[in-house]
């Protein structure tokens, strides 16, 4: 009789102690987020393989990132604290930024993610036909600053030839 009780009163407390702990651990997992979506090129249709997500938080810095993307672009990033996100890709051994910012919450979230497209010819890329877009141009505006500054110096020489005390 006095093991029945025993065992009684130990299985009592190890039920408390489990009832105690309980909470904490669904509490742990309600104080994370998960972030999960797809990874498609610049042309936004491809699916990425391959690439890996990261997501860097604004305050801390502090940088989660995701598995390699499978076939199909999707990715998933795991237990990731509750902040604001900037984003970026590592796809073949590249590093992109995304203009983007997330907002991750104790909860599930879902982005898809563009690749950014890549410019071919760094400094000024005109795709304009018009003679219009001449001006927006570096020479351009060399050219509209000079004739002014020409038209401005005349203006001023010919009210300077009419204002003068000697009249000459």
């Amino acid at each position: 009789m006095k093991q029945n009780w025993l065992k009684q009163v130990s299985m009592m407390v190890l039920l408390s102690f489990i009832i105690a702990i309980l909470p904490q651990f669904s509490l742990a997992e309600e104080t994370v987020g998960k972030l999960h979506g797809f990874v498609y090129g610049s042309d936004g249709k491809k699916p990425l393989a391959d690439a890996v997500v990261l997501i860097r938080e604004t305050v801390s810095q502090r940088v989660f990132q995701s598995e390699k993307s499978k076939k199909s672009g999707a990715y998933e990033i795991i237990n990731i604290l509750p902040g604001i996100y900037s984003v970026g890709i590592q796809y073949n051994g590249k590093d992109y930024n995304v203009d983007v910012l997330l907002k991750i919450e104790p909860k599930k979230q879902m982005a898809c993610i563009t690749l950014p497209k890549v410019e071919e010819k760094p400094g000024y890329l005109i795709h304009c036909k018009s003679p219009k877009c001449f001006f927006i141009t570096p020479c351009g505006w060399a050219l509209v600053a000079g004739v002014t500054a020409g038209v401005t110096y005349g203006i001023i020489k010919i009210v300077e030839k009419q204002t003068s005390p000697t009249g000459i």
